[in-house]
């Protein structure tokens, strides 16, 4: 990219109700309607806790059913962690640190978010090879989880009453899953299954992931229509398929780009990215000149700040990204590519063409040789 100079200080992150309606042209959708007032810390209001939180529920129940409780009664079921180990192993820990949350509405319901997104990083740290016994078949894991058979499906739980009483709820909720993910983790170790060295090392791969979850999600969309069909219509709960950290996604947007149309994403408040699935974003998504320009000129800020020339009959369509719907491309599967794994593919996805300032090339087999 030629143009825009790095501006690091505008990582904060928006908190508004913009709606995306697309506007007439090149395609923008935009955003109509104000602002809620900024925190101290320079955050602007969530407009809709409501919805939130119930994502936030929603993603909680999924991973303590299908990740968490339901791999630990997989190992207590072929003798690997009884539970009488997972019992000694809980008698062991510490008491769990007092949470006292937040006053404020919003930053309640982000400390949540940071504190599931932990929950989940921590179930798959423990996605480690075993020490003893044999490994866990993915086929054994549905079983197990009620995927073939609802009569082994885990209950959910009801977060009913007002927000107030919902929110103290699922506080509760998720409580009782990082209680059970330390003891099960202490019990995998007590039993020889891992070893604590594993599960940091596994630790430390998972945060330095970045982009590459996007990639995950893209190279699984080329491969399998239905999932792409789940990951357009439902976004953020497609991504719980593979396991990717929720975090603070909100509502995922997933703009696809065909032969005739090309997705830009751009964050006009302030710089509001999909992290979780994305990483950190490029420096120039920050800058002003960005920002502004992609809005008026997207045809032109794409070809003279980052050397994209799209034909003339190609709509563009620029999707605007706020803290309650973040938005990425998914770009078009290169030429060339047939037969390739879904490893093979994720490899050629980049980061610019998951914001769309970038359109993958097609693969030439003779240069790989």
């Amino acid at each position: 990219m030629a143009g825009p100079q790095p501006d690091d200080d505008r990582g904060h992150e928006p908190d508004d109700d913009r709606g995306h309606e697309p506007d007439g042209g090149h395609g923008h959708v935009h955003a109509d309607g104000g602002h809620g007032h900024v925190h101290a810390d320079g955050t602007m209001h969530l407009s809709d806790p409501e919805a939130n939180l119930d994502a936030l529920a929603a993603d909680l129940g999924y991973f303590r059913r299908k990740r968490l409780e339901s791999r630990v009664l997989h190992f207590a079921r072929r003798g690997l962690v009884p539970f009488a180990t997972l019992l000694r192993a809980h008698a062991t820990l510490d008491p769990p640190a007092t949470v006292t949350p937040p006053a404020d509405l919003d930053d309640r319901i982000r400390a949540m978010q940071d504190r599931l997104d932990a929950l989940v990083t921590g179930i798959q740290s423990l996605q480690v090879p075993n020490q003893a016994g044999p490994q866990v078949p993915i086929d054994d894991t549905r079983k197990e989880r009620g995927d073939y058979d609802a009569w082994f499906r885990l209950a959910e739980r009801a977060h009913e009453g007002d927000l107030e009483q919902r929110l103290g709820s699922v506080e509760a909720e998720l409580a009782d899953c990082e209680l059970l993910l330390r003891a099960f983790e202490r019990a995998l170790v007590d039993a020889g299954q891992t070893t604590t060295t594993a599960i940091e090392a596994k630790r430390r791969e998972l945060a330095s992931l970045g982009y590459r979850n996007g990639a995950r999600l893209v190279a699984r969309a080329w491969v399998d229509p239905g999932f792409k069909q789940r990951l357009l219509e439902t976004g953020r709960e497609a991504v719980r398929e593979l396991g990717i950290p929720p975090g603070k996604l909100g509502q995922l947007g997933v703009a696809e780009d065909t032969d005739d149309v090309h997705n830009v994403v751009v964050c006009t408040l302030c710089s509001c990215y999909p992290h979780d699935v994305l990483g950190n974003p490029p420096w120039w998504y920050r800058t002003d000149e960005y920002k502004q320009r992609i809005v008026v000129e997207p045809r032109e800020t794409l070809a003279e700040l980052f050397g994209l020339q799209l034909p003339p009959e190609v709509t563009i369509r620029v999707h605007d990204s706020t803290s309650d719907r973040r938005w990425m491309v998914l770009p078009r599967r290169p030429d060339g590519t047939d037969g390739w794994s879904e490893d093979q593919l994720a490899e050629l996805v980049t980061s610019e063409s998951l914001v769309g300032t970038e359109v993958l090339p097609p693969v030439d087999r003779e240069e790989l040789g």
